[in-house]
């Protein structure tokens, strides 16, 4: 059989001929290439049903990454161009593709000029490969770990397109801002697009997340900084609302590991995966350091989680725990001196504040959003009542300032888990207690910049052996450390491999 794939700007629809509806035989064939199941994680009311009572903590909803047109033809992303004619050309079946996307208002904008870019950009290792790959394919994901320089890349491919109009996308306006300064030291006139800003460029614009539906529409590449941050249910509809004609090209260091598994989606707006480096490489290419993971052993006599589940648990267990707290504090004072810099990662305000009591000499950094319980914090004694409120030019100056190494001691929210360039930063505490793909590569990766005589990044975390919850968070957050091949230190021998090490090991030479 043969069908037809026809594509317009980042859309393609599939027919015999370009006119009549995909025969149903090829339906399943195709569809179950093309959807997901979408998780939600239930709270609160919202985990119980209305009409028979019952409790749940998890929503999953099946969710198509495709459509059908009035004419019954297949409609969906033109990221699964490859792999609908991989799947269709094995079945048996002839694949024609035509491109019936408009003419370019700027028709040499995808003409390289390397010439360009080697005159105004000095590459590190394989990122000149990396901008071959994305100059030989339509789209693509760019999976590279921390430390190999995914958003100066940014500078070199404006470079590289010196006639195109190129539109990046990064969720946190910090990080945002961050890039059109860099973009700004090569190109005038570099726009922006939220985080209080409202300018297109005639040539290059950064835009937040929330803020893509602003965009006129005229652009022809579009360059998503950890894309995996952009694929909710909103900013995802507004990224492809928004980027009608554009070649896309996702960069991230984690394509998987949401909780909501959207990351499914990445494949329908950008393509396959077309570049990769693993964090051991970058380790031997001399991007990064070493990172080693030092587990502290928490086997508390009490559980102040006992009984509760999702945030009471969370707020009760780790946000408002003093004896972790503690631990963690004590841990500071006999391992490290004033010269090291440490960053202790939390996860909300309220885990940031009551962990400070026991660490008052170190700095909070979080986003202005979240000071909404600031007032009863001063009335309950939490914080003293000349507690200098956050703003934006505040969290910039604490940024630059840990930057710079003049400030040394941080307790920082997830506003600074990507985004951040923190060469001195040696020690991170990881106080969260969390599970997560993208967080357990992001916040660690803060350790792994280059500085110096620094030999490698630590990471300080927590064996919970407490609460079998978050001992068995701390097992999950262990198995993605390893999977980076990242060293370890205090985490117990079990006793099977303790009695196979004794086995192997003679007690004396025979």
């Amino acid at each position: 059989m043969q069908v037809l794939i026809r594509r317009n700007g980042t859309l393609i629809d599939l027919s015999p001929d370009g006119q009549s509806p995909l025969p149903e035989e090829l339906h399943h064939l195709l569809l179950s290439h093309m959807k997901y199941d979408h998780v939600k994680l239930l709270r609160g009311q919202d985990s119980y049903d209305p009409e028979t009572g019952e409790h749940e903590n998890v929503k999953i909803t099946p969710t198509n990454l495709y459509r059908w047109d009035q004419h019954g033809k297949l409609v969906t992303g033109y990221g699964y161009i490859p792999k609908v004619m991989r799947v269709l050309q094995a079945a048996g079946h002839s694949v024609n593709y035509i491109d019936v996307s408009p003419a370019r208002p700027r028709p040499d904008c995808y003409v390289p000029d390397w010439d360009n870019v080697h005159q105004h950009f000095e590459f590190r290792a394989r990122q000149e490969e990396c901008l071959q790959a994305i100059n030989n394919a339509w789209g693509g994901v760019i999976n590279a770990t921390m430390g190999f320089g995914k958003t100066e890349l940014f500078r070199a491919l404006c470079h590289l397109y010196p006639l195109a109009r190129i539109a990046i996308v990064v969720k946190p306006k910090d990080v945002a801002a961050r890039i059109v300064r860099q973009l700004t030291q090569d190109f005038p006139g570099v726009g922006q697009v939220g985080g209080g800003q409202n300018y297109q460029g005639e040539r290059i614009t950064v835009f937040t997340g929330g803020s893509t539906k602003h965009s006129d529409g005229d652009y022809d590449f579009l360059f998503c900084d950890e894309v995996h941050q952009l694929m909710s249910k909103k900013m995802s509809e507004d990224l492809g609302s928004a980027f009608r004609q554009t070649r896309n090209y996702g960069f991230t260091g984690t394509p998987e590991g949401r909780l909501d598994k959207a990351h499914a989606k990445l494949e329908m707006f950008f393509g396959p995966q077309i570049f990769y480096m693993p964090y051991p490489e970058a380790v031997e290419l001399g991007l990064v350091v070493p990172i080693n993971v030092r587990w502290i052993k928490m086997p508390f006599p009490t559980d102040p989680a006992a009984g509760k589940a999702g945030t009471p648990r969370d707020r009760w267990g780790i946000w408002r725990h003093d004896v972790r707290h503690a631990a963690f504090a004590a841990d500071i004072r006999e391992n490290y001196n004033n010269n090291e810099q440490i960053l202790m990662a939390v996860a909300t305000v309220d885990h940031a504040i009551y962990l400070w009591r026991h660490l008052p000499d170190f700095t909070l950094c979080y986003s202005n959003a979240e000071e909404k319980n600031f007032q009863r914090y001063k009335s309950t004694g939490m914080i003293p009542h000349s507690f200098e409120p956050m703003t934006q030019s505040r969290r910039d100056s604490l940024r630059n300032a840990f930057e710079q190494g003049t400030l040394r001691r941080v307790i920082a929210t997830d506003i600074w888990s990507t985004g951040v360039d923190f060469r001195e930063l040696q020690v991170l505490y990881r106080c969260d207690a969390r599970e997560s793909e993208i967080l357990d590569s992001q916040w660690p990766g803060r350790v792994s910049r280059l500085y110096d005589d620094k030999a490698c990044g630590e990471v300080v975390d927590a064996l919970d052996l407490w609460n079998k919850t978050y001992e068995r968070k701390s097992r999950t957050r262990r198995r993605h450390y390893r999977a980076h091949g990242w060293s370890e230190t205090g985490w117990p021998i079990s006793r099977r491999a303790r009695s196979a090490k004794n086995k192997a090991t003679p007690l004396f030479d025979q």
